[in-house]
């Protein structure tokens, strides 16, 4: 199978929420230790020590998403499709093909249109979700079944002609 042709590719910006993170992960193993380190019972309860191993191994499996995210445009036997790379070598990926999109628009949002920092939503659950690494310009995408997918690029308009969609303006 032949790899698909990357027609624009964009790295983007995120060791800000990276290390986000990795701070909120430090603050909670350090109250952690000292909840447990104070506590005047013997046996703590089990959820605790679930709690304890699932929300650091959460936070660590999220720095290692953040730490490289590539979104491209990718020429593919069925047309062009826009994938969005998550850690090393893309472990987690998203892709948007040809059959999937319906138009393609760059627009300005701020952090309170976007939610804030990181992925919020769910292309499959809500219809709608956005990957914002910052304010500022952004590639809308309009999917079929009334989805959207929003994420914050430099030059959208770029990511919007070589997607050879219709654009709204």
């Amino acid at each position: 199978m032949k790899a698909p042709v990357i027609v624009i590719e964009q790295r983007l910006r995120t060791r800000a929420l990276a290390l986000v993170l990795f701070l909120v992960l430090i603050l909670f193993l350090v109250v952690s230790i000292t909840l447990i380190g104070t506590s005047k019972s013997d046996s703590l309860p089990v959820t605790l020590y679930v709690v304890e191993t699932l929300v650091p191994l959460g936070l660590v499996v999220g720095i290692l998403m953040f730490l490289r995210v590539v979104v491209r445009v990718v020429e593919t036997p069925k047309g062009r499709a826009l994938e969005v790379l998550y850690g090393q070598r893309g472990f987690v990926r998203q892709v948007f093909g040809p059959d999937r999109l319906v138009t393609a628009h760059a627009r300005h949002y701020s952090f309170m249109q976007m939610g804030g920092w990181g992925y919020r939503g769910s292309v499959r659950l809500l219809r709608r979700a956005a990957l914002a690494t910052r304010r500022g310009d952004a590639l809308e995408l309009q999917l079929k079944g009334n989805r959207r997918f929003i994420v914050t690029v430099d030059g959208p308009a770029d990511f919007v002609a070589a997607l050879e969609l219709p654009s709204v303006e």
